[in-house]
């Protein structure tokens, strides 16, 4: 071969690296950011990766084009091989090849592996700076894989992070929004487009107004986690990752024995001790904190067992459940569901309430029923992964259906326990769902994590399905 092409070859590549680029890698640091390819080399295991895409077309003059607007690699997070790609915001405002993630998203679903991607910029490129260039990328579609029903096919069938560090605008905020969990930094921003966002790709300077924060996000369920930079969403992304698989073993938390301690008979407590008290020891990863708050819902584990919680708050409105806490908890049902992780439930609630936001703007709380509790409901009924629950006290009108299914549905609880300070019923114009006698026992608190375990062991996971069960919706 001839050696003057490999040679120009190892130019066109060389080109793409950061060392060849200062002046772009300084406009990247200046925001307190990481480039494109930082990115990757932190979330990837050392050299574990391989390059997809990064020579776009050669010239007819011979010259080797490299591809623009972002990398793309498939390499392994603690070992377990995932789709990495990352946009390059100082590169045509991080406009990506469409079919080169279309490419990808093929092969994550043939191989089942999980999808990381960064996607502040502004979408799909309108000109294609490849125009009347010899492509080596193939043109057209994966089959069915084209970009947005490739995110859609993915749902549901292997983990998708979007990580949003930046203003996210057109189709990345798109991609984000198909994705199963997305972490943003403080200050990014998504949706939107136009002018505006064009402008913020450029690093120039907005008004609050014009861009939709993700603190409004974050409130709201358009995210999962907020965290402060670009290091904490890499490790939060491998911490969410690291859920996909079982752990041998676990250790329980120091607390363990006292967690009958921390319910009182009467009056509020924080839910968030007893969760750290019951699974395995520093474990909890909690998902769309701020959002409906009188629900917490994460991953943790359970003598290394992957599990997904769901719990009422009695800090926050003592627990009730309005049509956003039914939301999320619906979700949360889905998510474990799709990909095989047990449910841990934790009841102490009054029952279903509606918030009037029409006609008080404080917002205006009363005992009722809406198509949004119906949902949560409708989750557990067509759930197949196993469920516990729990009633630590309080357990009023349709509230335990909402957190832990119908007793006659399809898919029954495999074990529903009771606390002593176990309370039925409540004023709110509904009659208890569940009775003394419908529980499976009562316990000592203390027994409950041994119990929960024991039964976890005759249950094994199934990730081998042929097919997926159904998407994650994306509220």
């Amino acid at each position: 071969m001839d050696r003057g092409r490999i040679d120009a070859l190892e130019v066109a590549r060389a080109a793409q690296l950061d060392a060849a680029r200062p002046e772009a890698v300084d406009r990247v640091h200046q925001t307190g950011r990481l480039t494109a390819r930082e990115r990757l080399s932190a979330l990837l295991d050392p050299d574990s990766e391989v390059e997809y895409g990064a020579i776009a077309a050669r010239t007819p003059e011979g010259e080797w084009v490299p591809e623009a607007g972002g990398v793309d690699f498939v390499g392994t997070v603690g070992g377990q091989t995932v789709v990495a790609s990352s946009t390059d915001f100082t590169d045509r405002g991080g406009g990506y090849g469409a079919a080169r993630l279309e490419r990808l998203f093929a092969l994550a679903h043939e191989h089942r592996w999980p999808l990381v991607f960064f996607v502040d910029g502004g979408g799909s490129r309108a000109r294609h700076p490849r125009t009347g260039l010899d492509h080596l990328e193939l043109n057209g579609p994966f089959g069915r894989f084209q970009l947005f029903d490739g995110m859609a096919e993915l749902s549901g069938w292997v983990p998708t992070i979007a990580i949003v560090s930046g203003p996210a605008f057109a189709g990345h905020a798109s991609l984000a929004g198909f994705s199963d969990f997305v972490i943003a930094t403080g200050g990014s921003s998504i949706g939107m487009g136009g002018p505006p966002m064009v402008e913020a790709a450029l690093g120039l300077s907005l008004s609050a107004t014009e861009l939709a924060g993700v603190d409004m996000h974050e409130a709201t369920g358009g995210i999962d986690l907020l965290v402060v930079d670009e290091p904490q969403a890499i490790a939060a992304a491998k911490r969410y990752l690291g859920f996909y698989r079982d752990e041998p073993s676990g250790a329980p938390s120091p607390c363990a024995d006292l967690i009958a301690d921390l319910v009182p008979d009467d009056g509020p407590y924080d839910m968030y001790s007893v969760i750290d008290a019951l699974v395995d020891d520093d474990t909890f990863f909690e998902l769309r904190p701020r959002f409906a708050r009188s629900v917490v819902t994460g991953l943790a584990r359970m003598q290394g067992r992957s599990v997904g919680v769901i719990a009422s708050q009695p800090l926050v409105a003592d627990g009730a459940i309005d049509q956003h806490a039914a939301i999320k908890v619906a979700r949360m049902v889905e998510l474990c569901d799709a990909y095989e992780y047990p449910i841990i439930s934790l009841i102490d609630t009054p029952g279903c309430v509606v918030t009037s936001r029409s006609e008080d703007p404080d917002g205006r709380i009363q005992p009722g029923l809406d198509r949004w509790h119906m949902r949560a409901v409708m989750a557990h009924h067509h759930r197949t992964v196993p469920l516990f629950a729990v009633q630590l006290r309080l357990g009023g009108g349709m509230g335990p259906a909402v957190m832990g299914g119908l007793g006659s549905g399809r898919s029954v609880p495999v074990l529903w326990l009771a606390w002593p300070s176990t309370r039925l019923g409540a004023a709110d114009g509904f009659a208890a769902v569940r009775h003394q006698d419908a529980y499976d026992d009562v316990v000592i608190p203390a027994g409950t994590r041994r119990s929960i375990i024991r039964l976890l062991a005759g249950l094994p996971r199934r990730l081998d399905r042929e097919a997926k069960k159904h998407p994650i919706d994306t509220w």
